[in-house]
C-alpha cells in the first residue's frame, strides 16, 4: 500500500514523500518527483522518478497525477 502521496507543484516540478507500506508492517520512506506540465486548465506531474529517503533504491515511474483546482487524480500502467 502507498501511504502519504500528495504532490505539490513547484514551478516546473510536482514532488512529495510517500510510503510504501508492504503486508508484514515493513514500511520504505521515498520521495517522487515529476516533470510538471501545463494541460488543460491544469497541471499534468508526468515522467516520475522516484527515490528511497536512505539512498538505498531509485527508479521511474508510470503514474501520472493530474492537479486542477486542488483536484488531484492519478493514473498510472
Amino acid at each position: 500500500m502507498i501511504h502519504d502521496y500528495n504532490p505539490v507543484v513547484s514551478g516546473v516540478q510536482c514532488m512529495t514523500n510517500f510510503r510504501a507500506v508492504e503486508p508484514n508492517g515493513t514500511t520504505y520512506n521515498n520521495y517522487v518527483l515529476f516533470d510538471a506540465v501545463e494541460t488543460k486548465g491544469g497541471v499534468l506531474c508526468t515522467n516520475g522518478r522516484w527515490r528511497s529517503t536512505d539512498g538505498g533504491g531509485t527508479g521511474r515511474t508510470t503514474f501520472r497525477v493530474f492537479i486542477k483546482d486542488g483536484v488531484k487524480r492519478g493514473s498510472g500502467e
